[in-house]
């Protein structure tokens, strides 16, 4: 049990972290490279609909991130092999595998943890 409270404070820490990193990165990524205001936008938009669930430690909510990160990587790794990549671009990507990668671990544990039997002494006689 204390085992998996460490590992769900350090999975939460990584995951913020990470999603912290891969926002800015996209966020400076897009302004060093030009990028009209409104494309930023739609860059950004999708990964802040999931911060009151990251807030709120829901796991679905993290299970979701996951997949769309996904999405990011994908996007993100077209970018490298363009011959004007950027060290934003180099960030985003290990930005984005980790946070992958922290979210799912974090998303399990949590779910593992929400799902432990609660014990009612209440109602015994």
């Amino acid at each position: 049990m204390k085992e998996l409270n460490a590992l769900l404070k350090k999975a939460r820490i990584v995951t913020r972290a990470s999603y912290g990193l891969l926002v800015v990165s996209l966020i400076g990524g897009g302004l060093i490279s030009g990028t009209p205001f409104i494309l930023l936008v739609f860059a950004v938009v999708p990964l802040l609909i999931f911060i009151p669930g990251l807030r709120r430690e829901k796991h679905r909510s993290i299970s979701l991130l996951c997949f769309v990160t996904l999405l990011y990587f994908t996007a993100i790794v077209a970018n490298l092999f363009e011959p004007d990549h950027s060290f934003f671009d180099i960030t985003a990507v290990i930005a984005v595998v980790t946070l992958f990668v922290a979210s799912m671990m974090y998303s399990r544990w949590l779910q593992r943890e929400q799902a432990k039997p609660v014990i009612d002494y209440s109602n015994e006689c």
